[in-house]
């Protein structure tokens, strides 16, 4: 697992492929896959959608991006990512 404050391999290597191959599907079936699972797609714990997601707007996000709540923050506030 990948800590919430550091972004996952995985996730760079995708958007290096999206940015070579301008194929954004592969990003995309990604987070699908982590949403079906209800794991995040950076830190790949489990997400509790009724228990873990302390917002609307983290829940949609979460359906959008498969970032929990705790890593949401470090991609799209003024958290560092690591």
């Amino acid at each position: 697992m990948t800590p919430s404050h550091k972004i996952n391999p995985r996730i760079t290597n995708l958007l290096e492929a999206v940015e070579k191959t301008g194929n954004f599907k592969i990003l995309q079936d990604y987070n699908k896959g982590h949403i079906r699972n209800r794991t995040c797609s950076n830190c790949e714990k489990k997400v509790n959608l009724n228990k873990v997601l302390n917002t609307i707007i983290e829940r949609k996000e979460y359906f959008i991006s498969g970032l929990c709540d705790e890593c949401q923050p470090y991609f799209f506030f003024e958290k560092e990512a690591i």
